[in-house]
């Protein structure tokens, strides 16, 4: 069969046209000068195509080419949860002084019905809803989307305590899920304090302790009480 390859990973070769086609518009790129001549004609692919396909890197190089504006636009979510934090950072500013700036950090929790996942498959294979935290970047203020797993989250806040399917997940709340999306392997209680640079978390630690084993999610308490800084 034959394929097509975009950001060096191979696509089938209709489905690889129709992610070209999103993601480079009106215009057939010189490096895509085969398919100009039908170039016009190929359907852009959507959310449904991307999520369907069969592996993380051409779903993510898919996702790349939606964009958060269509990508949000085809999934309809609903909005679960939103919380805002007000925060205080500290850094040295372009004329040399140290600063400390205030500022509000809002997170909003969304769900996204597993029907849009599931298109094309059969009842035994529907998948289960999906939820994400739309949260900005510390550094440069872009917004992201960072998906969740719900039960991990709900038994990183409540003590390893499982939930039952269904309406549970409006337990959950926009903070434990942005905190849950970054890890350490130093124990709870161990921490003195976090500090973020874009994507890039520091952590110091206190006192005697043995590293996890296995690396555990931050708790919402952590995330709120023991960051200290962000740029």
């Amino acid at each position: 069969m034959a394929k097509l390859v975009l950001n060096n990973v191979a696509f089938d070769y209709d489905l690889g046209c129709k992610v070209a086609r999103l993601k480079y518009g009106d215009v057939c790129p010189e490096v895509l000068s085969p398919l100009a001549d039908f170039w016009n004609d190929i359907v852009p692919a959507t959310f449904s195509d991307i999520a369907q396909l069969p592996n993380l890197e051409q779903r993510r190089i898919g996702i790349g080419a939606l964009g958060i504006d269509r990508l949000i636009s085809e999934v309809n979510p609903k909005l679960i949860d939103r919380k805002t934090l007000n925060k205080s950072t500290t850094w040295i500013n372009g004329e040399g002084v140290l600063e400390t700036i205030e500022y509000k950090d809002t997170y909003e929790l969304y769900q996204v019905k597993g029907e849009v996942f599931s298109q094309g498959l059969s009842n035994s294979q529907t998948m289960a809803d999906s939820f994400y935290v739309k949260c900005k970047d510390t550094s440069t203020d872009r917004e992201y989307l960072i998906w969740i797993e719900p039960q991990s989250v709900f038994r990183t806040n409540r003590d390893n305590t499982w939930y039952q399917r269904g309406e549970s997940h409006k337990e959950l709340n926009a903070i434990e899920c942005v905190a849950w999306t970054i890890t350490t392997n130093v124990p709870q209680g161990n921490i003195e304090k976090i500090l973020r640079q874009g994507d890039c978390i520091m952590i110091k630690p206190k006192g005697k302790f043995e590293l996890l084993a296995s690396p555990r999610h931050l708790t919402q308490v952590e995330y709120e009480t023991l960051i200290v800084a962000e740029s």
